[in-house]
């Protein structure tokens, strides 16, 4: 990874992301001095947290818990898999679309991207597709939305279920319609520096009653599942739950219900400045930026990348990031990485690992650095600029940024 280069220029950056409006901080306010910090029931902030991703998702059953990875485990608890079943999942994504499976006992395998935004399509799906295969988990990454349309028909045709990761993706939309409306079930984290954010938080939508009331009974206790759990074979369950304690907390419930009212805003916001930030680029040779497809809309920009050519450029990545933080721009190498080069996918035993005998280790979890090489190539290439200040107006910002990024390519030319 490119250590950061002393800057010689810098550049004020406005506060970065989450910042709340001060509605929704004298309601955290309110809560604090009233005792409100937790709920093991079912009360109003948990209640409007959900109905706005319910009403948002046309009417999906929405469960909030601590985290979008807790949404994940909850999911793929809910779909019902476990030892023996092969769930597909892009090698581009954060470890929270796999690792809640490595508590099931179900297989991720891992799947390439298909071209410069990094999401898998129904071909490089396909390549991975056996008869062990049970479910596909497909992330919008960097809020990109996948293919849904083709990845939904490759799922009809197969069996298959569809989990959506739409925690990089709040306001996404593919022909009209938002992600986390198409597959079985779909997980928005609401937590870190995601548009939609109350520092920790997920959401799980689901489209059949049962896997919510699956999901409500592994996630919470007694007190929520009474109210929540009424089918008749899972409602004997309601006074014990099954054992997880996912809450979340009114707080986090009310910071990401302010966010979730303005997303409309907050989309438009994000899509013109990150516009107007990448513009920057334009013309340059050998410099790549990723445009949705036809149909598709970006909405959370939860990472904003570009891509260098280094034959076509003149100049590696690394060389890019180098000069660009001189010129005060905080630019890295993504923080999402290609999971089949990390440790677990790579031979690494964990020694708590007793779902998984050897044999099923060998296969699943012994990856080569040559393996899946769109995904290596595309991350080997990427640079990523700073989306977690773009999320207000930042005019000041904005052009501070452009003219960094015009000398940064200046210099990273002249140099090659």
């Amino acid at each position: 990874m490119t250590a950061p280069s002393p800057a010689t220029t810098v550049i004020e950056h406005p506060a970065e992301w989450p910042v709340h409006d001060e509605e929704s901080v004298a309601r955290v306010t309110e809560l604090v001095r009233r005792g409100r910090t937790f709920d093991y029931r079912h009360g109003p902030e948990i209640r409007e947290i959900e109905g706005l991703f319910a009403d948002h998702l046309g009417g999906r059953h929405a469960l909030a818990v601590n985290s979008g990875t807790s949404a994940l485990l909850a999911a793929y608890y809910a779909l019902g898999l476990g030892p023996g079943d092969e769930v597909l999942v892009p090698s581009l994504t954060f470890l929270a679309t796999a690792s809640p499976l490595f508590l099931l006992g179900a297989a991720p395998v891992l799947c390439d991207s298909a071209g410069p935004s990094g999401t898998v399509t129904a071909r490089t799906l396909t390549e991975r597709i056996t008869p062990r295969t049970r479910a596909v988990a497909v992330t919008h990454l960097f809020g990109h939305p996948a293919p849904m349309d083709e990845i939904m028909a490759l799922a009809r045709r197969h069996g298959l279920l569809v989990v959506e990761d739409c925690s990089h993706a709040h306001g996404s939309t593919v022909d009209g319609r938002p992600v986390g409306s198409w597959g079985d079930a779909a997980v928005f984290s609401i937590g870190g520096l995601k548009l939609i954010s109350g520092g920790m938080g997920g959401i799980l939508a689901t489209r059949q009653t049962r896997h919510h009331e699956l999901a409500c009974l592994l996630t919470a206790f007694r007190q929520r599942s009474e109210a929540t759990v009424r089918l008749p074979d899972l409602r004997p369950l309601a006074d014990v739950g099954l054992g997880g304690n996912l809450r979340i907390s009114p707080i986090a419930a009310v910071l990401a219900a302010g966010h979730m009212r303005q997303l409309a805003e907050l989309v438009r916001v994000k899509r013109d400045n990150a516009g107007r930030l990448l513009s920057a680029f334009a013309g340059w040779p050998g410099i790549e930026v990723s445009a949705p497809a036809a149909g598709h809309t970006m909405g959370g920009w939860y990472d904003i990348v570009v891509e260098v050519d280094p034959d076509t450029a003149g100049f590696d990545r690394d060389e890019l990031i180098r000069r660009l933080q001189q010129h005060g721009v905080r630019a890295r190498v993504p923080m999402t990485g290609p999971l089949h080069r990390t440790s677990v996918f790579t031979g690494a035993r964990p020694p708590t690992w007793s779902l998984y005998p050897e044999p099923v280790l060998r296969e699943y979890f012994s990856y080569r650095p040559e393996d899946l090489p769109v995904s290596a190539a595309l991350h080997d290439r990427w640079v990523s600029l700073p989306g977690t200040f773009l999320n207000q107006p930042c005019d000041a910002f904005l052009a501070g940024y452009r003219e960094a990024i015009g000398h940064a390519l200046a210099d990273a030319g002249g140099a090659a």
